[in-house]
């Protein structure tokens, strides 16, 4: 082979070579740029997600010591004093109330019913035109508050019609009634007249009165 040809052909293999090394050298390049900048993204994600473990984590202690503040306030107890200035009064309310309440009379087992008087015998009825009075039986409850003695009852009739018979002359629409109480349960039976009315069809109602109050109460019918 001529030395001029061979010459060429080393030359040739030369200039691949560099070429073959400068395309390695560019693509190493890049590749160590590319990890760089994976790198660099990493490490910037992580600082995020670190700062905003840290935020999280900021605003869960300031959470809680507000929750903390919060319950102690709270379960603060109130001052002994105060509480017992305010005790004694309430209770001298409460205890006033029932002392008023339990001074009042008060009927129970109150029943009424329209009767006439055959041969002294006492017979129920509520046709109207056989009813001659009207019985009111009632007991006085016991209370030791109240004062023994006489005391002075009234006895009022409101017809079907929402009206007050006037059971005493003409325009007396209460009967006066006297009662002896001894504080102990007390039977009373009242006899009302009423044949001077005539009564209506339907439901009266008898009240029985003290000092102003219905201390009870009771309904007959009349067919």
């Amino acid at each position: 082979m001529p030395h001029s040809k061979l010459l060429h052909l080393t030359t040739s293999g030369v200039g691949f070579l560099v070429v073959g090394l400068i395309i390695v050298s560019f693509k190493l390049y890049d590749f160590s740029e590319q990890n760089k900048q994976l790198k660099d993204k990493i490490s910037l994600e992580n600082s995020i997600h670190q700062n905003q473990i840290s935020e999280i984590l900021k605003r869960y202690d300031s959470l809680k010591a507000f929750r903390e503040e919060k319950t102690e306030t709270i379960i603060t107890p109130t001052p002994l004093e105060t509480t017992s200035h305010k005790k004694p009064k309430h209770l001298a309310v409460h205890s006033g109330i029932k002392k008023t309440v339990l001074k009042k009379l008060k009927a129970i087992n109150m029943s009424a019913r329209g009767v006439r008087i055959i041969s002294n015998d006492v017979v129920e009825t509520n046709v109207s035109s056989k009813i001659d009075q009207v019985r009111v039986l009632f007991t006085l409850e016991a209370n030791k508050d109240i004062e023994p003695g006489d005391k002075q009852l009234y006895i009022q009739i409101v017809n079907p019609k929402n009206r007050l018979l006037a059971l005493k002359g003409k325009l007396e629409t209460k009967l006066a009634k006297e009662v002896h109480y001894d504080r102990l349960d007390t039977d009373a039976c009242f006899f009302i007249n009423l044949h001077q009315h005539q009564l209506i069809v339907g439901d009266y109602k008898i009240n029985l009165i003290h000092k102003g109050d219905v201390i009870g109460s009771a309904n007959f019918r009349v067919n």
